[in-house]
Order: structure tokens, then C-alpha cells, then sequence
């Protein structure tokens, strides 16, 4: 008997050493990040539950998800109340987005323990991404009542973003900053929807705030050059755009905000270098475009010029105005190219979009075109005369509205003129 009890132990004690020898030996390859070298080892050995849960970690950590999954499903149905099995479970679910999959776990695990402030966030998590905000709002403000994260204040905000309630999602978003100052996250968000409201006084105090603080963040120099834009405050955005440029952002925002700044400074020279880079990075900006071929045109570049504005005027049917202004600039460049016949094409196209008081300016460019450069003397005296008849008109119509002296006067001497050079082109042709 005695004998029999002594081999018995021996017996036990030799198998949990030779379990504890399987063990340290997997861990190390675990350890070490020797997933295959694992794997081989399992397959190896008689199956069990703790090999099996250690099989499906490893196909996790090599990214076979399916495998792992498979694993772990069999194990949480023999053993329903194993949380790691469940826990690991959801989120290979949730890494190979299958988020409904993965909510129904961790609905299973907060049944099991409803404590449990993991559990819920994952879920929390999985449902924001399922666009099911509402929800996941319900969730996040549960569990900001227990963890006072500022995280969690961020992801409160950006749900109140996702359903369009802007005001609130500003608030937690600037609780959130406020609770960690160097939050960058929650301080650009916060900015970039003060932007997108309108309110651009609090954007700049914001992102000045936030400078001052760390003036190397790279979104937030941006948000405060793109504040200055909206504001029309031109000189200071490109000075603050330039250092984002510097940095090393060639992005199309960047490269397209410093070009059409240039441009409304008409400093044409720089404006060409950054617009000619954007519209490289987005063809299909017209904007972009116009702007291009302007400041290429005042640049007296009109090989470059006539192309962009012809190619405006391919793409698109716009209004009047813009039409307008795209068949002005294309005859300026023409006439800049001394391509004078042309240009007076385009004056006339021009002339069918044209305002009022646009009539008038641009029958007086075609009379002079007509004059002195094609040396036509009759064309020229038609569109002159066009000329005089809309600046008669606007004479009146500045004596209705009461204009001033000085416009009034003005007006009466460029109608004396007129009628001088009108006679004075007349008796020339009847001489010829």
C-alpha cells in the first residue's frame, strides 16, 4: 500500500512538472514573439483547452483572424463564462469588422460582470463605428459618470459632430482640452467647427491659445493660416502658410490657399508659383484655374493664359458674370499676344454676358482694338458709337440717382472727348 502511494505521487508530481516544462517553454516563444516556433510546439502536443486558447492568440498575432476566431468560437461554447476567451473573441470580431458580431460579445461580458468599464467602451467603440451615435452617446456619457476621462469628453464630442449638433460637440470638445491641455486632437476639432460656423474670432483666439503653448503642431498652424483666410487678412495667412510650407506640407490646401492669397494681393509672380502647383494636384478646381490664368495673363504670359481660359470655357456653363469675366480675360490675353483679331472675338463673346455698365467698357476695348490694331476705321466707329450710347445711359442714370458733381462731370467730359475723337476718325476715313 505504502508502496502504491509512493508511486502515485511520484506519478502526479512527475506530470505537473512536465506540464509546467510545456508551459514555460510556449511562453518563451511567446514571449519572445516566436509565433510560428509556437504554433509548431502546440501542434505537437495532446490538445487542451489552455494549448487550444494559446494556438488562437498566435494565429491573432500573425494576423490569421479566421483561424483565431474559429479557436476561440468552440472554446467560448464549451466554456461560456471564460471572459479572456469572450474578450479576445469580440475583438478579433471587431478587427475583422464584424462589429455586430463583436457587440454581441461584450453585451455577454457586461451580463458577466457589469462593472466592468473595458467592456463597455469597446462597445461603445464598436457602435460609434456602426454610425448608431445616439447609442453610443447613451454609452460614453455612462461611463464619463464613472471614469472622468477626457478621452471619453472627446468621444462625446465627436458623436454630437457625426449627428450634426455642432454647439455641443464645441462644448465637450473644449472640456475635453481644457481637462488636458495638450490634447491636440480635441483643440483642432474644436477649432476646425468654429471655422465651419463661422465663427472665426473664437478659432483664432483658440489656435492662438494652442501656439502659444506648441507652436510646432503642424495641424494647428494650419487651422490658424486657413482663420486668417476666411477672414480675408491675406498678408497674415501667407506669412503662417509659408511656415506649414517650410515645414515640408506641399499639400493641395496649402498650395492652393497661398496662391489664391497672392492673388487677391495681385502679387501675380507668387501667386502663379503656388496656383500652377495646385492646379497640378487638383485639375478640376475652375477657381484654381481662373486664378491661374489671371495672374498668368497680368504676367503678360499669354502662351500660358489663352489655354487656361479657353479651357475654363470648355468645362463649364456658368453664369452670366462668370462667363463674363472668363471671355474678358481670354481676349486680354489675346490682345497681350498681339493676337488682335482674336481678341476682338472674345470682347464680342464677352459683350453677350456683359452688365450694363460691363457694355461699356468693353465696347470701348473693341473700338480701340478696331482703331489701332486691327485698323479697321469702321468697326471702330460702330462700337464707339456703341460706346457713346452706354455712356449716355449711364449719365442719365447718374443724374436719377443724384450722384455727385465730380461723377457727373467726369462722365460729361468722357462723352466730349468721345464725340471729338468720333468726328475727328470720321473726316479721316472720308479723306482715305
Amino acid at each position: 500500500m505504502k508502496k502504491t502511494l509512493i508511486l502515485l505521487s511520484f506519478l502526479i508530481v512527475h506530470s505537473v512538472l512536465f506540464s509546467q516544462t510545456v508551459e514555460n517553454e510556449l511562453e518563451t516563444y511567446i514571449q519572445n514573439f516566436q509565433y510560428q516556433k509556437a504554433l509548431e510546439y502546440i501542434s505537437d502536443k495532446e490538445p487542451s483547452a489552455y494549448l487550444q486558447f494559446q494556438e488562437a492568440m498566435c494565429h491573432k498575432a500573425l494576423g490569421n483572424y479566421l483561424k483565431s476566431i474559429d479557436i476561440l468560437q468552440r472554446l467560448s461554447t464549451d466554456n461560456p463564462e471564460n471572459v479572456r476567451v469572450k474578450s479576445e473573441l469580440a475583438n478579433c470580431f471587431a478587427i475583422t469588422g464584424r462589429r455586430q458580431a463583436g457587440i454581441d460579445c461584450y453585451n455577454d461580458l457586461i451580463r458577466l460582470d457589469s462593472t466592468n468599464l473595458y467592456y463597455k467602451i469597446q462597445k461603445a467603440e464598436l457602435l460609434f463605428q456602426q454610425t448608431k451615435y445616439e447609442k453610443a452617446l447613451c454609452l460614453f456619457k455612462e461611463i464619463y459618470g464613472r471614469n472622468n476621462s477626457p478621452n471619453t469628453l472627446t468621444q462625446i464630442a465627436q458623436c454630437f459632430e457625426k449627428m450634426n449638433q455642432a454647439d455641443s460637440a464645441m462644448v465637450y470638445f473644449k472640456a475635453a482640452w481644457d481637462t488636458n491641455p495638450s490634447d491636440s486632437y480635441s483643440a483642432a476639432s474644436l477649432v476646425n467647427l468654429c471655422l465651419k460656423a463661422g465663427r472665426s474670432l473664437e478659432a483664432l483666439a483658440h489656435s492662438t491659445v494652442y501656439l502659444e503653448k506648441d507652436s510646432t503642431d503642424q495641424q494647428m498652424n494650419l487651422l490658424n493660416a486657413l482663420t486668417y483666410y476666411v477672414m480675408d487678412n491675406y498678408e497674415e495667412a501667407i506669412s503662417r502658410f509659408k511656415k506649414c510650407y517650410e515645414a515640408g506640407d506641399s499639400s493641395l490646401i496649402v498650395n492652393r490657399s497661398l496662391g489664391i492669397s497672392y492673388y487677391s494681393l495681385r502679387e501675380n509672380y507668387e501667386a502663379e508659383i503656388f496656383l500652377d502647383k495646385a492646379f497640378r494636384q487638383d485639375t478640376t478646381n475652375n477657381n484654381v484655374l481662373y486664378c491661374l490664368a489671371v495672374s498668368s495673363n497680368e504676367l503678360a504670359d499669354h502662351k500660358k493664359a489663352i489655354p487656361l481660359f479657353r479651357k475654363l470655357l470648355d468645362r463649364t456653363i456658368p453664369p452670366d458674370l462668370t462667363l463674363y469675366l472668363y471671355y474678358k480675360g481670354l481676349a486680354s490675353a489675346y490682345d497681350k499676344g498681339s493676337l488682335f483679331e482674336d481678341a476682338v472675338e472674345s470682347y464680342k463673346k464677352a459683350l453677350i454676358y456683359a452688365g450694363t455698365n460691363q457694355k461699356m467698357t468693353i465696347n470701348f476695348a473693341i473700338g480701340q482694338l478696331y482703331e489701332n490694331q486691327v485698323k479697321d476705321s469702321s468697326n471702330a466707329l460702330i462700337y464707339y458709337q456703341n460706346y457713346r450710347q452706354d455712356l449716355n445711359e449711364y449719365l442719365e442714370g447718374l443724374i436719377r440717382k443724384n450722384e455727385t458733381d465730380e461723377n457727373v462731370d467726369d462722365t460729361k467730359k468722357r462723352l466730349k472727348y468721345l464725340d471729338k475723337h468720333i468726328k475727328e476718325l470720321t473726316k479721316s476715313m472720308s479723306v482715305n
